[in-house]
């Protein structure tokens, strides 16, 4: 059962920015293959995915930059091969993407209710934008949202607030009526410096750390725990009417 922070939400979102890693895509299996072969060809042994989920959500060259770290690299080593292994990291995530990891239970349900209620809703992560539109694309889920924005699409990036006023304003939104669904400190932090309720959501990767230390405004188990919310608070607009 949900352990709650402050209390839930008594209106309907003027919209809902998603993240994508560890909140609507379990991608820690296609990021650990894609490390593994990296640090393979450079005589590095392959790392579990349990160590790749600690690295996830602050975008690929800050996971890359983990893992040669991880491997002992000095900061001279890692300056010199970065490129090198960066290539190869690119090869082997962009074979993984053509058949990408499943999407966590209730992704479509959810999104296809936030269209259904018509409530706009934005994607917004810190892959690198060719990355996100392949992922979508290969998963039929880019013609949900209004709004996809990358980590390279725009100067900074989440934790920066930038990428969620952006999203708001494209929106045609109040960033204050929005929330933010994520499952890391970053989402959290971001939500907190543009003004918006943030989800945070206990399923996912936050470096390995429960998402309720980062304090968002209410913790959520699954997805279709907060359409259920949704639902509540749409009848109850609706007796209103």
């Amino acid at each position: 059962m949900t352990s709650v922070l402050n209390d839930l939400p008594t209106r309907l979102p003027s919209a809902i920015l998603f993240d994508l890693d560890g909140t609507l895509l379990d991608s820690a299996a296609d990021l650990t293959y894609a490390i593994g072969e990296m640090l393979e060809s450079l005589g590095h042994p392959k790392v579990g995915i349990e160590k790749i989920v600690t690295w996830v959500g602050n975008g690929l060259q800050k996971l890359i930059e983990r893992a040669l770290v991880d491997a002992k690299l000095s900061l001279s080593e890692m300056s010199e091969i970065y490129l090198k292994a960066k290539e190869v990291f690119d090869r082997a995530y962009n074979e993984a993407c053509e058949t990408p990891s499943g999407l966590y239970p209730g992704v479509r349900e959810l999104l296809s209710y936030c269209n259904e209620l018509e409530i706009p809703i934005a994607l917004i992560t810190n892959k690198p934008e060719h990355y996100t539109h392949m992922l979508l694309n290969g998963l039929n889920l880019a013609s949900y949202f209004g709004v996809i924005i990358g980590g390279d699409t725009l100067a900074e990036k989440k934790p920066s607030a930038l990428p969620l006023l952006h999203a708001a304003k494209t929106l045609k939104v109040d960033i204050s009526e929005c929330w933010m669904v994520g499952d890391s400190a970053s989402d959290v932090e971001a939500a907190k410096a543009a003004g918006c309720p943030v989800v945070g959501l206990t399923y996912g990767y936050n470096h390995g750390r429960p998402i309720s230390v980062e304090s968002p405004d209410w913790l959520c188990d699954s997805l279709k725990e907060l359409q259920d919310r949704l639902v509540n608070l749409y009848s109850q607009s609706s007796a209103l009417v």
